[in-house]
């Protein structure tokens, strides 16, 4: 990061945190030996806790509560944004030669000044409208407030029968958790989560496992496709992954590449390892200048990795969906105990609500730890797993209608409005969704309310304009924080930005279109740029 750009995101998040500060917190977290910093919210994306900086808390910070200021509509700046709108929506209709009139895209645009109330900007900002992945930050509110940034998603082993002489003469039952099982940085393995399993069943004396192993998916739903997701010849993809009670590598495989003798096989490998599918891999390796064209898709009984890998290009690594993440998860566990020194002879089972047993062992994944993943890296899989734990544990069941009502729960206690609010997935792929830009913004806001570690982790997880996550490579002016969101026919950007006077700004940006190849790129992530630019600009 170059040091003008740290400085930059490092100011717009000290004044984040002063917020938080100013709220009655009084946070003192030291990090590294700089004295006297301003408060940073920036965090290494691997690191299991988001880092406050925090020099005591100042007087005259901003508040979010009880500051006695209160906003109302800025005509001048609500008139600069209802121009870009018209602009653009003028522009689709030239570029797809008015096959997509100006009246046919809907543009939901909102914007709140962080602590004062009320709105900035309101256009269409009471409409539901489809949220794409946006509906990520309803999803991760609801978790870190009703779970808790302290919680975890448990998957319990339980041994059910005597253990003698290192073998477990009956089966070794596993209670879903709901746990994606994912970290963006193993290629696919499972293993660092197993690994210490492992070592509390060898603790428990298990080496062997006489019985099955059990799957007991309790009350969470049967994977498969969701409703109103993308066409059947999309289902293969990293994108379309499904989720369940149990889940391995986020409901996908992991194909790496490498080119081998030109003319001859390419090095292929699958991950996670022990998938259970018959591996039928044809991909060869071509001359220099040749182009990199490598397939992939996983059937109920095979995954094949077909193509031509290059010789100059060093390796190739692509994601995509497990027909079964509950199966993915078996298999997957059963190869990697095996590596461990613990074997399951049984083979596997699946059942529900199997009665409980003896505990021997217990995989945990803090709900902090797929914060980023969800919100910086929009992994929809991740999304939908914590959508599903969620109503598990505060809707009556781990599907799709419990983790609605979790999610209504949670804006409810967070004093946010969820009339028009429809949900029915974690992660926004399907075109069902709706919310209101006012709602997103009203969500945001009130997570920020609620100060300490949830708000921080929370505003942690947002990709940052041109340094990480969806936003990596797209700029724009001023200090950005934001959550992007795209499926065909519908764009999204919301987030905090601040303003040429240093304000926090609050906005989300809504876009329904009639569906046309292209017109995200061309028309409305510049709109959007160019929207949250006019509130980098912006001053009272």
């Amino acid at each position: 990061m170059a040091p003008r750009e740290r400085r930059r995101t490092s100011a717009s998040a000290a004044r984040i945190a002063l917020l938080l500060l100013a709220n009655g917190l009084c946070l003192y977290i030291l990090y590294g030996m700089l004295a006297g910093e301003l408060p940073s919210l920036e965090a290494a994306e691997d690191s299991e806790e988001p880092v406050l900086v925090a020099a005591a808390p100042s007087a005259a910070a901003p508040q979010l509560a009880a500051s006695g200021k209160q906003s109302g509509i800025d005509r001048g700046l609500q008139a600069r944004i209802a121009g870009i709108v018209d602009r653009y929506q003028a522009k689709a209709a030239r570029d797809t030669k008015g096959k997509i009139s100006a009246g046919a895209v809907e543009v939901g645009v909102h914007v709140r000044e962080a602590g004062a109330g009320g709105a900035l900007v309101a256009l269409q900002s009471e409409r539901a409208m489809r949220p794409a992945s946006n509906l990520k930050l309803v999803t991760s509110a609801a978790a870190l407030v009703l779970m808790g940034v302290d919680a975890e998603l448990e998957t319990r082993f339980e041994a059910a029968g005597p253990v003698v002489n290192g073998v477990l003469e009956g089966d070794l039952i596993v209670k879903a958790g709901a746990d994606p099982l994912y970290d963006r940085e193993a290629g696919g393995s499972i293993d660092r989560f197993v690994i210490p399993v492992a070592r509390e069943l060898r603790a428990a004396g298990i080496e062997r496992v006489r019985g099955q192993l059990v799957l007991d998916e309790g009350d969470y739903l049967r994977p498969g496709p969701g409703p109103a997701w993308p066409p059947s010849n999309q289902h293969w993809t990293e994108f379309c992954a499904r989720a369940g009670g149990f889940s391995a590598n986020a409901g996908c495989l992991t194909a790496l590449v490498r080119p081998g003798k030109e003319g001859g096989s390419a090095l292929v490998s699958v991950e996670p390892a022990g998938h259970g599918l018959d591996p039928q891999y044809s991909a060869k390796t071509a001359s220099a200048r040749s182009k990199l064209n490598i397939r992939v898709e996983a059937r109920e009984a095979s995954v094949s990795v077909g193509g031509e890998i290059p010789r100059s290009t060093e390796r190739y690594s692509v994601r995509f969906a497990a027909p079964d993440p509950v199966l993915l998860f078996g298999r997957a566990l059963c190869a990697s105990l095996r590596e461990q020194g613990v074997r399951i002879e049984g083979g596997i089972a699946r059942e529900r609500n199997r009665e409980s047993a003896r505990t021997v062992a217990r995989m945990r994944t803090p709900v902090r730890d797929l914060m980023v993943p969800i919100n910086t890296w929009s992994n929809n899989a991740c999304a939908d797993q914590l959508f599903l734990a969620l109503g598990h544990a505060h809707g009556g069941a781990g599907t799709r209608e419990g983790g609605a009502r979790a999610t209504r729960a949670a804006l409810d206690r967070l004093g946010v409005s969820s009339a028009g609010l429809v949900q029915v997935d974690g992660s926004g792929l399907s075109r069902d969704n709706r919310v209101s830009v006012a709602q997103i913004t009203a969500l945001i806001e009130a997570v920020l309310r609620r100060g300490g570690k949830t708000a921080i982790a929370y505003v942690d997880s947002l990709a940052v304009a041109g340094m990480s996550g969806t936003l990596e490579h797209r700029t724009t002016k001023g200090n950005l924080r934001a959550k992007t969101g795209f499926i065909a026919g519908t764009s999204a950007l919301s987030g905090l930005v601040e303003s040429a006077d240093g304000r926090t700004l609050v906005f989300s940006i809504l876009v329904d279109y009639p569906r046309f190849e292209g017109l995200n790129r061309s028309c409305w992530k510049p709109m959007e740029d160019e929207i949250v630019s006019a509130l980098a600009n912006s001053k009272e």
